[in-house]
């Protein structure tokens, strides 16, 4: 490759246009406009990112351009308080996003160029892979060879386990989290909540520590993508994928369930689904056991607690309640989307969300698809009900409820009509 191609690879400008044309949110020639009003007024002292100017124009949504940005990793998102910025990959605009140190909300500005778009040399987050610091380097026995994934608490990475020859996930803590105890805490308590766990539907653990000042852990590695990529991809899933996913999901539940252990954060975005269909539950950052009280100030000191569009009532009054109901009633919100598109309660803030939730008034299943059986929507509703107690009692009678319902609907197509 040519040094001028190399240098247009890693063009932020040139990228995020070539982004936005492939997938028609902006011409060809929209883009070039304001390329050439971004150098016009780069002639006069003012550094303006192009997708601002798309935006300020109504070319594209100012969501559209978070989530293009997010894909090509420069998003960011920043703390007006404490002035912090955050990288935010396979972003969702369904989230809320938190600060890690005064627990603020995060926010995008127009005003504010993002990274990259500032002029000289790219920072080490939006360079080639290769000057990743951590690229090439080997931890806890693991040569790490590529950046997968990017969250509040660390960073996954690809890579191969030297002595067995087999490829892994290797998640290390943020430094500016590994001084803080509390945080290493919680990334500890995460790798001992999944070792206890040995369930096909859920990450395998295979090692944690720390090694050269990093705290990390490895996992297996899945060849596929999150729940919440596909429904980007797909819009609305046929109901019967949609259910047997979420049955996986739930006898995944069952397992961690049975040994005292509730996620607490069931979303699209924690779940797996591999290359050959088998759903995986992953990222038991927020998980505790059902009697450790000490797990919820741990998470209550971090910086997200659970997501609201998919968080249940008793939760978000008071994070010490959640238990296994609750994590079916995320799993219920997670059905919703899948069969609808969309979360069932949406609001300008995480606690108009949970307002809304507490009220329990959401739009049927049926206004979004008039096919969805009546027995399906009532699935949803009682995995969703307001009240713990009108919900299933175990993740174990939900599954059972899912597998009679399969069963039915396949019956009933296969009987003949007339």
């Amino acid at each position: 490759m040519r040094k001028s191609e190399s240098r247009e690879s890693h063009n932020p400008t040139l990228r995020l246009g070539q982004e936005l044309v492939r997938r028609r949110l902006a011409s060809l020639s929209q883009v070039r406009e304001c390329v050439a009003a971004q150098t016009d007024l780069a002639k006069r002292g003012q550094t303006v990112p192009i997708g601002n100017l798309l935006v300020a124009r109504g070319i594209i949504g100012l969501e559209d351009l978070k989530e293009t940005l997010s894909h090509l990793g420069y998003l960011y998102l920043y703390c007006p308080t404490c002035d912090l910025e955050v990288q935010v990959q396979d972003y969702s605009r369904e989230n809320r996003y938190f600060c890690t140190r005064c627990s603020g909300e995060l926010i995008f500005s127009s005003n504010r160029p993002t990274r990259g778009e500032r002029g000289g040399e790219l920072p080490p987050e939006m360079r080639d892979e290769g000057e990743d610091p951590f690229i090439g380097r080997e931890i806890g026995g693991c040569q790490i060879l590529a950046r997968i994934a990017r969250g509040g608490m660390g960073t996954v990475y690809r890579a191969e386990q030297v002595h067995l020859g087999r490829i892994v996930a290797l998640k290390i803590l943020a430094p500016e989290l590994a001084k803080d105890a509390t945080f290493i805490k919680r990334f500890v308590a995460e790798a001992r909540a999944v070792a206890e766990l040995s369930h096909p539907g859920i990450i395998h653990i295979i090692d944690a520590g720390a090694s050269q000042g990093s705290f990390y852990f490895t996992m297996e590695f899945v060849e596929g993508e999150n729940l919440n990529q596909i429904i980007k991809k797909r819009g609305r899933l046929p109901i019967d994928e949609a259910l047997a996913i979420v049955e996986q999901v739930a006898e995944a539940l069952a397992h961690a369930h049975s040994r005292g252990i509730v996620h607490r954060d069931v979303k699209p975005e924690n779940i797996l689904v591999t290359t050959e269909g088998i759903a995986k539950v992953a990222d038991l950052g927020l998980a505790k056991r059902t009697f450790d009280e000490t797990a919820s100030a741990i998470t209550q000191a971090g910086s997200i607690l659970g997501t609201p569009y998919f968080m249940s009532p008793e939760q978000a009054r008071d994070f010490r309640l959640a238990d296994a109901r609750s994590d079916l009633y995320s799993l219920g919100v997670t059905l919703y989307k899948m069969l609808s598109g969309v979360v069932p309660f949406d609001g300008n803030s995480p606690i108009e969300v949970m307002m809304k939730a507490l009220a329990g008034s959401k739009t049927p299943l049926e206004r979004f698809d008039p096919t969805i059986p009546s027995e399906v929507s009532a699935l949803v509703d009682r995995m969703m009900h307001v009240e713990p107690e009108s919900r299933f009692r175990s993740a174990e009678l939900c599954c059972e409820a899912i597998r009679n319902l399969r069963r039915l609907l396949a019956s009933a197509r296969r009987k003949p009509r007339g």
